[in-house]
């Protein structure tokens, strides 16, 4: 048996007004999405939606952890996110995406799937730059990234690719 999809929102049903839905993303969510990059985590995600006669405003509002890699010493570790975001229905008789955080949909559309919008705020809310708080490195990562190396000495050799000597004799004066 099929697991309900516990992010289809109702629209046409949903009567005008604020509505509030609520969900606990875990690591089963993530394992549901083709190559997520995040594989674990712990999200509270909160859905407040106005409802108008010819639009649905959603207010996305995230707050928890995803686990990812440190930039630094590669170890994994919690990375904290906390995101707002708003997305758009529009009630139209084009089944369109006018831009990213807008999209035009039937005005008979019975369910709209939010897991996307969900997935998509979770990712964009994990930071570019990804280290653990200070002191929190690997330390054997860090004292090999701290170690100064001497620079390669380049290898003096008298012998000449054998491809490369004929070019000696090229006189480039002549004419």
């Amino acid at each position: 048996m099929e697991k309900k999809n516990e992010f289809l929102i109702p629209v046409s049903g949903l009567a005008l007004g604020s509505h509030s839905f609520e969900y606990e993303i875990d690591n089963d969510f993530f394992a549901g999405m083709d190559y997520s990059e995040v594989q674990q985590g712990k999200v509270s995600v909160k859905v407040d939606i106005d409802r108008q006669e010819t639009m649905l405003t959603l207010h996305f509002d995230l707050n928890g952890s995803v686990r990812v890699p440190c930039d630094r010493c590669a170890d994994e570790f919690d990375q904290h996110i906390e995101s707002q975001q708003d997305f758009f229905l529009k009630l139209g008789t084009e089944n369109a995406e006018e831009s990213d955080d807008v999209a035009v949909v039937s005005p008979d559309l019975n369910e709209y799937d939010i897991r996307p919008l969900v997935y998509e705020y979770i990712i964009l809310a994990i930071p570019m730059h990804r280290v653990h708080p200070e002191g929190q490195c690997n330390p054997a990562v860090i004292e090999m990234l701290n170690r100064e190396e001497a620079p390669a000495e380049e290898e003096e050799t008298d012998t000449i690719d054998p491809r490369w000597a004929a070019l000696k004799d090229i006189d480039l004066n002549d004419k």
